[in-house]
């Protein structure tokens, strides 16, 4: 049987579903024969965006609120057999600025979540979008699972204890909970109207525009990219191995480590405009720099099969081909 197949009449829930992830996951989902609800905050700098589900317009529950919401999740959570867990607060930069409103969404609300499902659901399988800039500085690369993780800012860190949290209720409530460290992942839908988050598809914009995109330092630093679909693709195959994912932390990654000047090189070429040029540091940005990441995926697809399978040219390409389309709805 096609591991796709265990999704067919089953409710699943998404937070986070009206952005980049959260709504390829709904699609695809919804595709598979999956009964949908969708939570989003629609806060208007996370990228949420209602334009994301058109393809599967009318097939799909919406609830715009809050994670923090108790009273909510307590009631959404009720009766899912899934619950992919992408909505939080991603940017690196306003977790420095305003570390207390990171702690209240990425650590309290993951916690509102995870004893909506213990008290209200407790067989579902939670899945949840941990991240790479959870291991900070590296020791060694490519970075496996057993990495120890020294985040370099406060996202990172309450990450960290988000998911920390999910396997404390994995192991005291039997929660069924698993985390997938998500990659750079970019390309459609993701939001295109600030660079806090999503560096790939904010270079993508600017060279759209004919603009001149800053690398700092000689550009030379080596990131590891995701493709949303793989990333998509990575999600569903979690939810349908519990034997194999429950319990257990794992990365995502591409196989393929690209300096940040080689990626946006591939940026311009795609976009036929912009440029780069290369700058110093930002005393900010210095300060949380992570260095080189190469992640090793092999954990991942030992236990479902996983590969990335859509190389960097060909994601730019349909990636900018997706906002030359449909431009006025993300700019």
């Amino acid at each position: 049987m096609d591991y796709r197949d265990c999704y067919r009449d089953k409710r699943v829930l998404i937070t986070g579903g009206l952005g980049c992830l959260g709504s390829h996951l709904a699609i695809a989902l919804v595709e598979l024969g999956a009964k949908i609800t969708i939570v989003d905050s629609h806060h208007p700098m996370f990228g949420a965006n209602r334009f994301n589900l058109k393809p599967i317009e009318g097939r799909y529950d919406l609830n715009i609120c809050d994670i923090r919401d108790v009273d909510a999740m307590n009631q959404l959570v009720k009766g899912q057999d899934y619950l992919f867990h992408i909505g939080m607060q991603t940017s690196h930069v306003d977790s420095m600025t305003d570390p207390f409103w990171d702690i209240d969404i990425n650590c309290r609300g993951n916690m509102v979540v995870y004893e909506a499902v213990r008290h209200h659901n407790p067989e579902c399988f939670v899945i949840y979008a941990g991240t790479r800039g959870q291991y900070g500085v590296l020791d060694r690369i490519p970075v496996d699972e057993t990495h120890p993780m020294r985040p370099t800012d406060i996202y990172g860190v309450n990450k960290v204890a988000a998911e920390s949290y999910g396997f404390v209720y994995h192991r005291a409530h039997a929660m069924r909970f698993s985390s997938l460290r998500v990659n750079n992942c970019y390309g459609p839908r993701h939001q295109m109207r600030h660079a806090k988050y999503g560096i790939l598809n904010w270079f993508i914009r600017m060279a759209m525009d004919g603009e001149t995109i800053s690398l700092y330092g000689d550009g030379g630093q080596k990131r590891d990219y995701n493709y949303v679909d793989d990333a998509t693709d990575a999600f569903l195959r979690a939810g349908a191995h519990p034997d194999e994912c429950v319990g257990e932390a794992f990365n995502l990654g591409s196989g393929k480590a690209r300096t940040l000047r080689d990626a946006t090189e591939l940026v311009v070429k795609y976009a036929g405009s912009g440029g780069y040029e290369l700058v110093p540091w930002p005393d900010d940005r210095k300060a949380i720099e992570t260095g080189d990441y190469f992640a090793d995926y092999s954990k991942f697809a030992a236990a479902t099969g996983w590969e990335p399978r859509v190389e960097m040219e060909v994601g730019l390409e349909r990636t900018v081909s997706y906002y030359k389309k449909h431009r006025a709805e993300y700019w």
